[in-house]
Formats: C-alpha cells, structure tokens, sequence
C-alpha cells in the first residue's frame, strides 16, 4: 500500500473506529436482526454528541449539523449498510465470528465503522451544511434500502443527494474504482416448475419427460441473451439450480428450475421478463408439458449519477491521489444502493481492501474474506471529504 496521509483521522479515531470494526466482526446479524448493531451505533453516536433515533427495524438514522444552516443545497446522505452473511467464516483472525452459521464475510462491518469515524469528523469539523447519516439494515436481502426509504429516510429534511462506499477485494488497497453511469446490475429471481407425465423410464414414448423438457428451456433461454438483447447493452440470464426426483428407472412428473436475470436498463428488465416467460411457456408446451413460474424482481440497477461521481472522485482524489482513484466497470452483482439512487442523484464508488500480503485477497462472500484495516481510516476520510466536496 502506498503511503497515504489521513490527516484529519486522529491516532485515537483510528482506534476507534477499528474496536467498533472488530466488536461488530464478532456478532455478526442477519437481515432485520441488527439489534446489537443498532444499539452499539446509537451508543456510539450518543458518545459523539449525535442523536441517532431507529428506523426501517433495526437501522438508524441521525443528523450532524453542518456549519452554515442557511445552506441553499438540499441535505446530503451518507449510507452505510449493517447487515451479515448466513455462513461460517474460516479465517485465523482473533476477533472471528463467534455466531456460528454468520459471518461479515462482505466488508459491511468496517462500513459501519468508517461511517461512525466519519460522524465524529462531522461532529467535531463541521462542513458546509448537514448531513444525514443513513445506516441501513438488510442489504443482503436487496430489501432494507426500501424499507429504510418507505420509513422516511429521504425526508425531513429532505435528501438532495446520497453517497456511499463498499470496500472491495476485487481492487488494490490505497486505490478507489469509480463507476460513470450504470455501475451495479438489477436483481431479478425466478423459480420454474415444468410439468409432464411421469412413469417407466424404461417407456418414454407414454409419458412425457419433464428433463428433457427442462434442458430445452435451458438452452433455449440462452438466446435471450444472443438473440434478443442489444449486443452493446448488458444481460445474464443463469439457471443454478435443477431438481427433481432421483431414481434410475423413473421419470419423475415435474422439475424445479431456479434462477437469476441481470440487466442495467428498465427496458432490458422488461424484456427479459416477457422473453423468458415466453420461451419457458412455449417450449414446455411444444413438448407436451406445461410450466408454473414466479418471476421476481428482487433489486433495482444502481445508477451513478456524473455529477454526483465527480464529487466523490475529488474528495477521494485529496485523499488517496490523483494516481489512485479511477474509472471502474459496472458489475452485475446487485446492490439496494441503487433504490436510493434512483430518488435523489448520488454515487457509490469501490474502495479497494485488496492486500495478499494480509491475506486479504479472497472475494466477498467467501469463507477466507478478510479486510485490510489499513482501508478504515481511508475510508472515514473520504467520506468526511465528500460531504465536504458536496458543500463547496
């Protein structure tokens, strides 16, 4: 990592910030189940002089008071999401997970920390106007930006713009990826039944095979993406999951198939929705079949609004250098960042976390996932200078 000053993150608030990183480590929550989380935030913020109040179940949302109350721009938002993984982490570390079956394998936990870092920077170095600090349950789900949106958080006052960071293991720690435009993909989910006639497998020409049924809508499928979708436009449609009754000699009735759809645009997402119902009706119905499909649209595309990336890009710029901040790829894993976006212009950038000297170099969502906590003042400071940014 190169050598990056955080002048304003004290020795002390370094400290801080990584005991509340290593506390919340330790008791990872599942979506809506935040309730230590959320106390240990109110408490922290409580500490700090800031009236934190809950919201959306387990979240938490405060005001820190900017310099001038006159501000003319509408209030800026600072996100960070709270919320753990269903699975067992298989690290080294002295400060693991101690709830078996739960893991911060993601980063969500120094989100929450950097955030309360740069609260207490707020607090004591006041920027332009106030900010709104956001901590948001239930990211994993794709669900807790809505309720956190449905319970308010965007007014009184209301939000004019909203930021937030995710480190990231995919990019060098020291640096920060930054995506213009469409920067993270809807969500979509389905699940498929495809209905025959089961009986003998040993007579196939009386019963009507579901499997093979099932595997023409897979490959069929594929052309939603070949056929259908604009070449310069972006779609994955993956089916990860087929299931049926396990036997040599009988053909079974029916088949489950499971899946998801990424697209970025709302014309893709619709169009992807009809193609597949489509093509799933129409070729279990050629081949004698019939099918049953839910179709489930899960999380909204995040959209990075340029002028909003150009602020966070400046303030990432005075803390980490001109050299290491830059123009990332949109990515077609999802994120409820985006339900927030497509309210009120904003940005959500990438900071990098990636160390293999540290170990930290497995991806999200993996059992060996490990932060750098070198990342942590970097990012109490970048997200100081964004609001900062924003009010100049």
């Amino acid at each position: 990592m190169p050598k990056i000053k955080t002048p304003l993150v004290t020795k002390d608030l370094k400290t801080k910030v990584l005991r509340i990183r290593r506390q919340i480590h330790q008791y990872p929550e599942l979506q809506f189940e935040e309730k230590k989380t959320q106390k240990l935030i109110l408490d922290e913020l409580k500490i700090i002089g800031i009236k934190g109040r809950k919201i959306a179940r387990t979240g938490v949302v405060a005001m820190v008071p900017g310099r001038d109350s006159s501000s003319k721009k509408k209030v800026l938002m600072l996100r960070a999401d709270m919320d753990a993984l269903p699975m067992d982490e298989d690290t080294d570390l002295e400060f693991k997970s101690k709830i078996k079956g739960k893991a911060h394998a993601c980063g969500h936990d120094t989100h929450v920390a950097m955030l309360i870092g740069a609260a207490e920077l707020l607090k004591r170095k006041p920027v332009g106007g106030p900010v709104k600090l956001c901590f948001q349950p239930a990211e994993e789900a794709g669900v807790g930006a809505q309720v956190m949106i449905d319970d308010g958080v965007l007014d009184n006052p209301d939000v004019g713009a909203a930021f937030g960071i995710h480190v990231w293991a995919g990019i060098p720690i020291g640096k920060m990826g930054i995506v213009l435009g469409p920067c993270m993909a809807a969500v979509d989910e389905f699940d498929i039944t495809i209905k025959g006639k089961g009986g003998h497998a040993a007579y196939p020409h009386v019963i009507v095979d579901p499997i093979y049924i099932s595997s023409q809508v897979i490959s069929a499928l594929q052309s939603v993406v070949s056929r259908n979708f604009d070449p310069i436009d972006t779609c994955v449609v993956t089916v990860t999951s087929v299931n049926s009754a396990i036997s040599y000699n009988i053909t079974p009735p029916e088949v489950k198939l499971q899946g998801t759809c990424r697209t970025f645009s709302d014309e893709g997402r619709k169009l992807v929705k009809k193609r597949l119902i489509q093509i799933v009706n129409g070729t279990s119905r050629t081949l004698g079949g019939s099918a049953e499909i839910d179709f489930r649209q899960m999380i909204a595309s995040t959209i990075n609004d340029k002028k909003m990336c150009e602020v966070l890009w400046k303030a990432s710029e005075t803390v980490l250098g001109r050299k290491n901040v830059f123009e990332d790829k949109p990515m077609m894993g999802g994120e409820d960042m985006g339900l927030y976006l497509r309210e009120v212009p904003g940005c959500f950038g990438f900071l990098g976390m990636k160390n293999p000297k540290k170990g930290s170099d497995a991806m999200h969502h993996h059992p060996l996932f490990k932060v750098d906590e070198d990342v942590l003042p970097l990012g109490v400071e970048i997200l100081y200078r964004t609001a900062e940014r924003y009010y100049s």
